[in-house]
C-alpha cells in the first residue's frame, strides 16, 4: 500500500471563529458550530463525556484503486470488506466481484447502499429501469425484493442503508427531484424508511427529506443523518420516529447546517479505541466540500466543534466507515462526472495510526 499525508491531531478541539480565507489543504481546520436546535438535542449517548486520551499520529494509506464510484462500504462477519460501485458491481476486497442484475445507472442513481447483517446476509439499494428498490441478495444469486416503487430520477435518489441497534434496516430515499413527494404520506420518496429485512415491506420512519445521503448511530442509539439542501442549507440531523425535516417548506434546520453547500455524504460515529482522539466523533465525507469532517458533541447533544480534514487532498469523499480493526476507511467519488479525476481514482483509503 502507498503512504500518503501524515497528520498529527491535537487532543480535543478548540472552537474558533470561521475565517473568510480558504483553509490549508494539509492542515485540519476547526470551525465554530451553529447554535443547536433545542428540539433535536434531547437524546444523548454515553459518549458525551469522554475521558482524556493521548492522541496518536495518523497516516492515510491506499487500500484499493482504479474503481468506478465506490458508493458504500460494509464488512461481513468474517471481517472481509465489501463495497458497491455505482455502475452495478459488488466486490469483496482482494476477492471476487459480481454484477448485480437489474441495476440501471442514471445520473446519481445506480448501485448505492450496502449493508451486511450478523448472519452474513447482504442488502443493497439500487436504481432499476423502473424505480429504486431495496433487495436482499440470496445465496443462489437471486434477489428477494424488500421494497420497490421508490421513484427514481437522475438526481436526489438517496440510497444509504443502515442497520439500527433495534435490528431494523433503515433506508434513505430522496425526493427524486419532485419536492412534493417528501411530505406526501403515500409516497416512499423523501423519507427514511424502516424496512423489515426478513419479510420485506417498509414503514415511514421520518419524512420531509430532500436528499439524505448518510445514516449513522451513536453507541447509545441516537440516530444521525446528513442531507443535501437546496443551494446550501445542507444539514446534519437527529432523527426520531415521526421526525419531519420540513422539506420543501424549510431547509437548513438541522443541528449543524452548511451554506454554501458542502454536500455531506456517508457518515459514521467512531466508537473504536484505535484512534482515541476521535472516539465519540461523527465523521462524514463531503462531495462538494471535498473533505472529511469530524464533529464532536456537547453533553446535551448539540454540536460542540468541528474539524475539517484532508480538504482538497483526495477530492470528493462519498462514504466513510469504521472497520473491525478500528481504522477509518473512506471512498473517493471523483469519477462521477462531477469531480477532478486524480491518479488511481477512484480509491478506497484507510486512516490508522502511523508506524
Amino acid at each position: 500500500m502507498q503512504r500518503h499525508a501524515v497528520i498529527v491531531l491535537a487532543l480535543g478541539l478548540l472552537a474558533a471563529a470561521c475565517s473568510d480565507s480558504e483553509p490549508s489543504a494539509t492542515t485540519p481546520t476547526t470551525v465554530t458550530p451553529d447554535a443547536p436546535s433545542p428540539s433535536t438535542t434531547s437524546e444523548r449517548s454515553s459518549t458525551s463525556s469522554l475521558p482524556p486520551a493521548s492522541p496518536v499520529e495518523l497516516e492515510v494509506t491506499e487500500v484499493a484503486r482504479g474503481l468506478q464510484v465506490p458508493w458504500s462500504l460494509a464488512w461481513d462477519p468474517d471481517g472481509a470488506l465489501w463495497f458497491t460501485q455505482r455502475p452495478g458491481t459488488l466486490t469483496r476486497l482482494n476477492g471476487p466481484s459480481r454484477d448485480i442484475a437489474g441495476v440501471t445507472p442514471v445520473g446519481e442513481g445506480g448501485l448505492m447502499g450496502l449493508e451486511i447483517d450478523r448472519r452474513g446476509r447482504m442488502f443493497v439499494m439500487y436504481t432499476s429501469a423502473q424505480d429504486n428498490k431495496i433487495v436482499r441478495l440470496e445465496p443462489d444469486g437471486s434477489q428477494k425484493v424488500l421494497v420497490s416503487g421508490i421513484a427514481r430520477a437522475p438526481v436526489h435518489d438517496g440510497g444509504r442503508l443502515r442497520f439500527g441497534p433495534d435490528g431494523a434496516l433503515y433506508a434513505a430515499t430522496g425526493d427524486a427531484g419532485q419536492p412534493n413527494l417528501a411530505p406526501d404520506p403515500s409516497s416512499l420518496n423523501g423519507k427514511v424508511l424502516e424496512v423489515d429485512p426478513d419479510n420485506g415491506g417498509a414503514t415511514v420512519f421520518s419524512r420531509g427529506h430532500r436528499n439524505p445521503q448518510g445514516l449513522c448511530f451513536e453507541p447509545g442509539g441516537r440516530f444521525l443523518s446528513t442531507e443535501h439542501g437546496p443551494t446550501g442549507r445542507d444539514e446534519v440531523n437527529v432523527l426520531s420516529q415521526g421526525f419531519d425535516g420540513g422539506w420543501p417548506g424549510t431547509a437548513g434546520n438541522g443541528i449543524r447546517n452548511y451554506s454554501p453547500s458542502v454536500a455531506p455524504a456517508g457518515c459514521v460515529v467512531y466508537s473504536a479505541d484505535l484512534i482515541p482522539q476521535w472516539k465519540g466523533s461523527m465523521l462524514f465525507g463531503t462531495l462538494r466540500g471535498e473533505a472529511l469532517r469530524r464533529i464532536t458533541f456537547a453533553a446535551d447533544g448539540s454540536v460542540a466543534a468541528e474539524e475539517v480534514l484532508y480538504e482538497d487532498t483526495y477530492g470528493r469523499i462519498r462514504d466513510v466507515a469504521v472497520g473491525p480493526d478500528g481504522a477509518v476507511y473512506f471512498t473517493t467519488s471523483n469519477r462521477d462526472n462531477r469531480g477532478t479525476v486524480r491518479s488511481g481514482d477512484d480509491r478506497i483509503l484507510k486512516i490508522a495510526p502511523s508506524g
